[in-house]
């Protein structure tokens, strides 16, 4: 599902990203992690199109992403949760979906009632997004980013402003999401989140350091987040 090759991303003189390589299969829940300035958001914002890379080549379902002829079907296959509100405040929660489902050209009004319906929203249908809780904010989000049903999902720290029942509750649509073999990609900072994963990966100095199962650590018994960045955030050389 996604595929990508030696990506390097600079900002002015400071390298981010030095030469990332990852492969998600399809189907799978991905948990990245990874110390705060490690990279992840400027990762993802590269497999989004959001942010230019400098080098290295990024494959969304064997498509090309910087082909253009490739543009529309790579934005019908990507849902996306950036880590802050991102949506229009002035306008109701249903309006914002519309608009949305207006972009993906969906005019069956089915997709709008079935985000609503999947992300609890139904209740807040004519609240103005600017009114929401930082929690309902987020599963508005989500309702935007799966209302095409996209087979590859982007969450950027999707729960940090959530309580624990609204985390609960927004894992519960990622899990069904699942169901449906959509592959996921979150980052994470919570423990209980990334045990959610079928695999995780750690980015440290610009690069992929640990890359495997989350079964191997279930195995082991519970395992501390601090313990898993402390072990897996340095480079070869010890350095940050």
């Amino acid at each position: 599902m996604l595929k990508i090759k030696n990506l390097q991303k600079s900002y002015k003189k400071k390298k981010v990203l030095k030469g990332v390589d990852l492969h998600i299969k399809k189907g799978e829940i991905v948990g990245l992690i990874g110390l705060n300035g490690a990279g992840k958001s400027t990762l993802i914002e590269c497999v989004c199109g959001i942010k230019k890379f400098d080098s290295g080549e990024i494959l969304i379902n064997d498509f090309n992403i910087l082909d253009k002829k490739n543009k529309k079907a790579i934005k019908h296959s990507i849902g996306y949760v950036p880590q802050t509100f991102s949506l229009y405040g002035d306008l109701t929660v249903e309006e914002n979906l519309k608009y949305l489902s207006a972009l993906y050209n969906l005019k069956d009004n089915f997709y709008v009632e079935n985000a609503l319906k999947t992300c609890h929203l139904e209740n807040n249908r004519k609240v103005l997004a600017k009114n929401l809780s930082g929690g309902y904010k987020q599963l508005l989000s989500m309702a935007g980013a799966i209302i095409h049903n996209p087979k590859f999902l982007i969450l950027d720290e999707p729960t940090a402003s959530m309580d624990p029942i609204f985390r609960r509750k927004f894992w519960k649509i990622v899990n069904n999401c699942r169901k449906k073999d959509t592959t996921i990609l979150v980052i994470t900072h919570y423990l209980e989140e990334l045990m959610e994963c079928d695999n995780f990966i750690c980015l440290a100095n610009g690069k992929i350091s640990f890359s495997g199962s989350v079964n191997d650590f279930k195995k082991e018994g519970l395992v501390d987040m601090e313990s898993l960045l402390n072990k897996y955030s340095f480079d070869k050389a010890g350095e940050k």
